[in-house]
């Protein structure tokens, strides 16, 4: 049994169900959406749209773990499988009975190594099953959100560092794809606190002592970073990535570059309808921005993309634009997946 998928951080997907609706700004050139509404004319995306049942997911998973064994022998590892990439396990639209089924699918399947991602990670502790919820969370899934930017993060991590806590779940990870601004995980605030969300260490500048008071929190397993793609792609600047590669380095933390997407950065003579400007000046100043051709509407429409550094793009597509960061891939997995 081989890989059956082309994301690179996973061997297999499977959907109980398929339809979703946009959450957040990462949402806004959704791959899935853009599938339905080929296969489906886009009846199950949005708002008040019915997801549709997925005849065949059940009986996916069955015969991948019935053939996890071989997989061991062939890759020495179990396969991962991602859940779910057409939908989210934890979409208030989804059927409570069709959660139950994946659930149960899921502990049928003590082979395979789940890869839960989610961008509701509020929803995660109340649509679990009790078992779950009390001590019995399965020891080969782990828990996974997408996060895009400084503020998402600040939001949700700290939710999915206290499940992880709460929950005893044996490994949680980021989706920071597509990623369409710079993220410090050293200082994700919330409530005022400072978490080092990589090295599972907090302060509280509130302290009446008058003294920083560090804590230990529950840490960040691994990070997965990647640019947009589609014909709608922005632009993920250079800098954003590398940080993250760095500060992952730093904590010890796995990294998983997974693309560049449809821009590659780089300096490059093209004609102006395929390439994108990114200059360190206040995007809120139209007096500032630069020109091209006399036109400040240099960017065909893309929003300014901040950086603290000049940088032209190219649109070469996905696959030429490749997952090469400064001369190497990074394929960095938690222990659990490997």
């Amino acid at each position: 049994m081989t890989q059956q998928t082309k994301i690179e951080w996973t061997d297999f997907t499977v959907n109980f169900w398929e339809g979703c609706q946009k959450v957040g700004p990462g949402c806004d050139n959704c791959y899935a959406e853009e599938r339905n509404g080929r296969f489906s004319a886009g009846a199950n995306w949005g708002p008040g749209a019915p997801r549709r049942l997925v005849k065949g997911g059940p009986a996916k998973l069955r015969k991948i773990e019935r053939d996890a064994l071989s997989f061991h022998r062939e890759h020495g590892r179990w396969p991962r499988v991602f859940l779910s990439s057409l939908c989210d396990v934890f979409d208030n639209a989804a059927s409570p009975a069709w959660r139950i089924d994946l659930f149960r699918a899921i502990e049928a399947a003590p082979n395979c190594r789940f890869q839960m991602l989610t961008k509701r990670v509020g929803n995660v502790f109340q649509m679990i099953p009790p078992a779950w919820a009390n001590g019995g969370w399965p020891s080969h899934v782990g828990l996974m959100i997408t996060v895009v930017n400084q503020e998402e993060a600040n939001r949700d991590i700290p939710k999915l560092l206290d499940l992880k806590a709460r929950l005893d779940i044996p490994w949680v990870g980021l989706s920071i794809e597509p990623m369409l601004a710079p993220i410090d995980l050293m200082v994700t605030s919330s409530k005022g606190h400072d978490i080092q969300s990589l090295r599972g260490v907090a302060v509280d500048p509130t302290d009446p002592d008058g003294a920083d008071e560090y804590y230990r929190t529950a840490k960040i397993d691994w990070v997965i970073c990647g640019g947009e793609s589609g014909p709608k792609a922005r632009p993920m600047h250079p800098d954003w990535a590398r940080s993250l590669r760095d500060q992952c380095w730093e904590a010890e933390t796995p990294f998983l570059f997974k693309q560049w997407g449809e821009w590659i950065p780089g300096e490059f003579d093209v004609p102006p309808e395929i390439r994108w400007q990114a200059f360190p000046v206040d995007p809120t100043d139209s007096n500032l921005l630069p020109e091209m051709d006399g036109n400040p509407r240099w960017n065909n429409g893309l929003e300014f993309l901040p950086t603290d550094t000049h940088c032209l793009f190219q649109k070469v597509g996905k696959k030429a634009a490749g997952r090469i960061l400064d001369g190497s891939e990074h394929n960095g997995f938690p222990e659990a997946l490997t």
